[in-house]
């Protein structure tokens, strides 16, 4: 695989035009793939962004994305809703599911909430099969988000990579537990609205424990987003709403009946060092997908430079782009980078 990057949509179209037998993955902004698509034929998949990751680390507003065999891999359309295109996910993965290094990458509606029923549409591919995807940006509109596969506008893609080469795809949260814990008493799931906590409303129980008034709530969401537990791991969940009734909106589903912990900030430079000093191999190519809200807490810190340092210098074939949620296996979360590896 290899990381390409262009300043202009027409640098693009006319590099992808003389590579006629690769397959191409672009991430760029919604204008710029609305663009991109009245000239990409089939072996061009488009995905908009909230900020794109390239060789030279985090810019925005350019088209980067990855190059690669198009015997590679096999990009197969996801409806709404996800479930009327089970039967070609299971075909395509029925193919690769024993290769060891395959993996499945998704790129999802950034709007419409589904990245859950689409991972649970994948209910057929075993657990320790990798997933790893983002949901399609707008730079912060939150009004339309897009996908295409070459001139044709779908709701979301799963492209199935069946690779020799080493994979391997990796989690990381800058937030850590902060040793206090929320039960979830009532929560309407699939509108990612959590009622109340403790038998509370959400926002005066959120409030209370983190020793805050409860109209100053949504000033701390950014650094205390909450933590689901699956797998004996953390994956974030970030608030998104106060709503009028003392409810809740997040960017993921929350259940009722369970606990989630409070998070706290941790350092993300000596994070993403640690992440990094955890890699079972060196990559020679290197997929990187960060939460906007990441990309906003780097930017206001003005530490993107020293996160694309720590990267760049272990591979510099790099790319991706800044999404509105993260999938990692079968988990959609929230303000995290998922990173797929190729030796």
């Amino acid at each position: 695989m290899k990381s390409i990057s262009f300043s202009t949509v027409n640098e693009a179209i006319m590099y992808i035009k003389t590579k006629e037998n690769k397959g191409f993955i672009l991430f760029s902004s919604d204008d710029k793939v609305i663009e991109l698509s009245k000239e990409a034929s089939e072996n061009v998949v488009l995905c908009s962004t909230a900020g794109e990751y390239t060789s030279n680390g985090y810019k925005s507003g350019i088209v980067t994305g990855i190059e690669y065999e198009f015997n590679d891999a096999k990009a197969v359309e996801i409806t709404y809703p996800p479930i009327k295109s089970i039967e070609k996910l299971k075909k395509e993965y029925h193919e690769i599911e024993n290769n060891k290094n395959a993996f499945i990458l998704l790129l999802c509606d950034g709007l419409t909430g589904s990245e859950e029923s689409i991972i649970t549409t994948l209910y057929f591919v075993r657990d320790d099969f990798k997933i790893i995807g983002g949901s399609a940006g707008d730079d912060l509109k939150f009004k339309e988000t897009y996908v295409y596969i070459g001139n044709k506008r779908v709701h979301s893609v799963a492209l199935f990579f069946n690779t020799k080469n080493k994979t391997h795809i990796v989690k990381e949260n800058i937030y850590e537990p902060s040793g206090k814990r929320l039960l979830i008493t009532e929560a309407d799931t699939i509108d990612r609205v959590v009622k109340t906590f403790n038998n509370k409303p959400a926002t005066t129980e959120y409030a209370r424990i983190l020793g805050i008034r409860e109209t100053e709530l949504q000033n701390y969401f950014f650094n205390n987003p909450l933590g689901k537990i699956y797998n004996n791991d953390i994956y974030i969940a970030s608030p998104m709403k106060v709503n009028e009734d003392k409810s809740i909106t997040f960017y993921s589903q929350l259940l009722s009946n369970t606990f989630v912990e409070v998070l706290q900030p941790i350092d993300p430079v000596e994070k993403v060092k640690d992440t990094i000093s955890n890699f079972p191999f060196k990559p020679n190519f290197i997929l990187a997908i960060n939460c906007v809200l990441r990309s906003l807490k780097f930017q206001q810190e003005n530490i993107w430079s020293k996160i694309d340092n720590e990267i760049l210098n272990l591979c510099s074939n790099t790319t991706g782009f800044i999404c509105y949620g993260e999938q990692f296996y079968k988990v959609h979360a929230n303000q995290t980078m998922v990173m797929l590896l190729m030796e």
